[in-house]
């Protein structure tokens, strides 16, 4: 059984983190777990409260083979800020497990942890986001793959994120 857990925090961007959800969940085979790093209903950044399936300090995190991270402000910070989180996606990226992430995320969570030191990837596309992304080789694509790593650009690449996400793990929604 595959297991992937996305991200949420207080201030994540609703669609970037519910559409891997969605898409995930609709593939045999697969469980996809909301772990929140802000309590069981954290609130989106369009004020949307969401029932978490599990919170960060509970869960073991290498039992999952992908982890998403989606952006939003200040939801990347506060899932940046989140020790057990940060633990994790070091130890996902050491292991070769996927890595996701979307938005402000790659640049805020990723490069400020040197996930992305030397890779492909993208992020939302505003300087503040930019240029933190100067360890990697920035693209300014829709949705950039270089191996396990996944990175998409904003709202609008969260269905293609999602479907790179299922791809790299050998899953298949059905709709």
């Amino acid at each position: 059984m595959i297991k992937v857990a996305v991200i949420f925090a207080n201030g994540t961007e609703e669609i970037e983190a519910l559409t891997p959800v969605d898409i995930v969940r609709r593939c045999e085979n697969a469980i996809c777990d909301i772990v929140s790093v802000n309590g069981e209903f954290p609130k989106g950044s369009h004020g949307i409260v969401v029932k978490a399936d599990k919170l960060s300090e509970q869960v073991n995190f290498d039992d999952y083979h992908a982890l998403v991270i989606p952006g939003g402000m200040p939801g990347a910070v506060n899932i940046a800020n989140d020790k057990d989180v940060s633990r994790a996606l070091k130890n996902a990226s050491n292991d070769g497990k996927v890595v996701a992430s979307i938005c402000a995320s790659p640049a805020v969570v990723l490069a400020d942890k040197g996930l992305i030191k030397g890779k492909k990837a993208t992020c939302y596309p505003a300087p503040i986001f930019i240029d933190k992304m100067k360890d990697c080789c920035f693209t300014s694509v829709d949705v950039e793959v270089d191996g396990k790593l996944i990175t998409a650009n904003g709202p609008k690449s969260a269905m293609p994120f999602a479907l790179e996400i299922c791809k790299a793990l050998g899953i298949n929604p059905k709709f």
